[in-house]
């Protein structure tokens, strides 16, 4: 008999969720994490908010500071640039053995992103883009079926979300980035792990260059906020049981 899958640990819960915030920009850059806050927000008890905080630190989404505790990692110039050097390394391997491994439903669900993305581009809809983007990376690596690379990918692509969201939701995307999904898309189709592999390094050096010139030469030397995390709005529910 197949075991029914198990429903998220509070830690869990809370580890989602804060994520989201700071991938969203609702929890921006330099802003401290008030565990009693976060505890009364998600309506749980400080264990597993302890817990949540120390995984995201592990992650370096949080970071500690001062005598106050934790506060949101600020980006830095250098930080994306270590960030899409790394990028460059495992996407363009998880295209390569994509390029091997994938079968032809991975295929059709893969074209299905890529289509939805470039929609989502025509119609503006960036934060749809964003979302896109991310998942048809993640495919890539799915594709692999190695449980590994997997893993690593993910702790990457928390942060390229993040970044994504912080900087490219204020003005966009450019056409080239959907065009370069289709060449990667291609590629593997055509199981030419050699192609494959050098479209999604270059995908990434030109995600870079996007970035970086996106953001302001002195990004990242202060914290942008000295504030803590007010009251949640109206979207705010406790977390499900």
């Amino acid at each position: 008999m197949a075991e029914l899958p198990q429903k998220p640990s509070r830690t869990e819960q809370v580890f989602e969720a804060i994520v989201d915030d700071i991938c969203t920009g609702r929890l921006a850059p330099g802003v401290p994490l008030r565990q009693e806050q976060l505890a009364e927000r998600f309506n749980v008890s400080r264990q597993p908010i302890q817990q949540a905080l120390l995984l995201l630190r592990n992650q370096g989404l949080v970071r500690e500071f001062g005598r106050r505790g934790l506060e949101v990692t600020p980006l830095e110039r250098s930080f994306v640039s270590h960030l899409y050097e790394l990028r460059g390394i495992l996407d363009g391997q998880a295209a390569r053995l994509a390029a091997a491994r994938h079968t032809d439903d991975w295929l059709r669900h893969a074209t299905r992103i890529v289509v939805a993305g470039r929609q989502a581009f025509d119609d503006r809809a960036f934060a749809l883009m964003v979302r896109n983007d991310v998942e048809f990376h993640r495919t890539v690596v799915e594709a692999t079926a190695n449980p590994l690379l997997a893993e690593s990918a993910g702790v990457m692509w928390r942060n390229v979300q993040r970044v994504m969201g912080e900087v490219l939701l204020q003005g966009g995307g450019p056409a080239w980035v959907w065009e370069d999904h289709a060449a990667i898309l291609d590629a593997i189709r055509d199981r030419d792990g050699d192609a494959a592999e050098a479209l999604a390094r270059r995908h990434a050096e030109h995600g870079e260059q996007l970035i970086l010139a996106s953001m302001p030469a002195d990004t990242g030397d202060a914290p942008t906020s000295d504030g803590t995390i007010g009251p949640a709005p109206d979207d705010s529910t406790p977390l499900a049981e």
